[in-house]
């Protein structure tokens, strides 16, 4: 595995991580999410890295999907990537990070998330590791 795609990997469970921190904490569920789009951000392009293309400076996970589709199997639940990906916003205005359209996830929403980023984390390392 190439030194970067290590590091992408590495900045990625960070991101794991502290997604399953904060989910103890009802009250930090937009911040759970926000930290599952940026783990599944930040697999994609560790996969983009080690097949030898450059990661775009996009964060926009369907985008992204859609550039890692021929080096990593299709996902299962495309939706769950398409409302995790609505989380990131540009902006980063306080109140909004990790914000669904229709406000903050619930604790269910958010365990649901982090449960899909640890398939795809888990789906992404084993593929990067063979």
């Amino acid at each position: 595995m190439k030194f970067l795609t290590n590091e992408w990997l590495n900045a990625a469970e960070l991101d794991f991580k502290s997604a399953n921190q904060l989910l103890q904490d009802e009250s930090l569920t937009s911040v759970v999410t926000f930290h599952c789009q940026q783990t599944i951000e930040k697999l994609f392009k560790a996969v983009l890295v080690e097949n030898g293309k450059e990661p775009q400076r996009i964060h926009d996970l369907l985008r992204l999907y859609k550039l890692v589709l021929e080096f990593i199997d299709p996902l299962d639940d495309i939706l769950l990537l398409k409302i995790i990906n609505e989380a990131y916003i540009d902006t980063r205005y306080p109140g909004e990070i990790g914000l669904l359209p229709d406000g903050a996830p619930s604790k269910k929403e958010a365990s649901v998330f982090v449960e899909f980023t640890k398939l795809v984390f888990f789906t992404v390392k084993n593929r990067l590791e063979d």
